[in-house]
């Protein structure tokens, strides 16, 4: 607009035949400071890169005397006037596209004031988030990755998910590695746990610590470790629970950065989703994971393993409901973490890979294959009429 309004004084000026009042060269241009992300903002993200790039340019029209406004105009000093009116014109449109510009930057450093500062290493033991329970720990674990990558609050939660989904993949192989060596085994380990029983409501001690003595050195002839079998989930059960409670809390709001998570589809970490995608992704993640997880079971001696499976299936459909309510936050995290586990079970079952890791290849005859829905019905209403008749027996045995 400016460079057009000075092209059209030239004009006037070459048809009269005298000079530019007024010096116009573009070296008199002088740009307006850009407004700059402000210190403290979130580094690396994209939601904050906001960058105006604004120029003003300003210009003096000498004024008019008294007796050049009373004399009687000529060609040329009509060419003149009318020259400084274009000039005046082209000033005050000037004048009012920096004002609107300088209103525009305002108000983007008024939004930009808004947004809370980056997270610094130390502000979560200022918040009371960490500590040494599992939940603290996770919770510091968040902290760091964040402070050292600079990924946004979403992407920060899928990787501190997939950091302890990695964390505990050593003894999930171990485990793993314990139940393939055991599940042919299962008929002896079975038939010993009912000689246990009987043992131990005859009160024979003598005879319970060589039945004990028994089971061990079958466990050992099998290459099994009771004791690393028993601690496992001792590990894995506080890393998961910590992790739900961990993010969960941290959506709470004693994260304000949570506010803005760096991704557009879900920009707010700390509601929930408005349309139950998170909840039903979740749902069908999990039912995927029992579907991937059932081989690894021994459903031939344990029928009731399968039919338990069928029920955390029906939970699971339920609880969508129940887990709507749950900030974004934290149904990513479960919902990585639910895929994580699922894509660990589909690989952990390739040949090569158990081979590599020295994991027993499950025969095809001890593979678990999950019963249908209708069969998990008439088990539950076959074992409910079981325990009443139990239940009468021992009444009439009382009396």
């Amino acid at each position: 607009m400016l460079f057009g309004g000075s092209r059209l004084l030239l004009r006037s000026c070459r048809l009269s035949g005298s000079r530019l009042p007024i010096p116009c060269s573009p070296s008199r241009l002088q740009p307006f400071s850009c407004v700059s992300r402000p210190q403290g903002l979130l580094p690396k993200h994209d939601a904050y890169r906001i960058v105006l790039h604004t120029r003003s340019f300003t210009r003096t029209v000498p004024a008019l005397s008294a007796s050049q406004v009373s004399a009687p105009t000529t060609g040329a000093q009509a060419s003149t006037d009318a020259g400084s009116a274009v000039t005046e014109e082209v000033m005050q449109a000037t004048a009012e596209g920096a004002s609107s510009t300088l209103s525009s930057s305002g108000l983007v450093e008024s939004a930009i004031s808004h947004l809370p500062p980056a997270l610094q290493y130390g502000d979560f033991a200022a918040m009371g988030l960490t500590g040494w329970s599992p939940a603290g720990i996770i919770r510091w674990s968040f902290e760091l990755i964040n402070v050292s990558t600079g990924l946004p609050w979403f992407w920060t939660i899928v990787a501190g998910s997939l950091f302890w989904k990695l964390v505990l993949f050593p003894l999930s192989v171990a485990g793993l590695r314990n139940s393939a060596k055991l599940l042919p085994l299962q008929p002896q380990i079975l038939k010993a746990q009912e000689e246990m029983k009987k043992i131990r409501e005859s009160t024979d001690k003598l005879a319970l610590q060589k039945h004990a003595l028994k089971m061990r050195k079958m466990y050992q002839d099998a290459g099994v470790s009771m004791g690393l079998t028993a601690l496992i989930p001792f590990v894995q059960i506080p890393v998961t629970l910590g992790m739900f409670f961990a993010v969960k809390k941290m959506c709470s709001l004693p994260v304000p950065q949570l506010l803005y998570s760096g991704l557009d589809v879900l920009p707010d970490l700390t509601i929930a989703g408005p349309y139950m995608i998170l909840p039903i992704a979740l749902c069908a993640a999990v039912n995927m994971q029992i579907s991937v997880g059932a081989a690894e079971l021994n459903l031939k001696e344990r029928p009731e393993m399968g039919h338990i499976m069928n029920g955390l299936r029906v939970l699971s459909i339920f609880g969508v409901w129940v887990m709507n309510s749950f900030p974004s936050g934290l149904m990513v995290s479960l919902l990585v973490t639910s895929m994580a586990t699922m894509l660990q079970s589909v690989v952990l079952q390739i040949p090569s890979i158990r081979r590599a890791l020295d994991i027993p290849i499950v025969p095809k005859e001890h593979r678990g294959k999950l019963p249908s829905p209708a069969e998990t019905v008439r088990y539950v209403i076959k074992s409910w009429k079981a325990k009443v008749v139990e239940a009468q027996t021992e009444a009439r045995r009382r009396r």
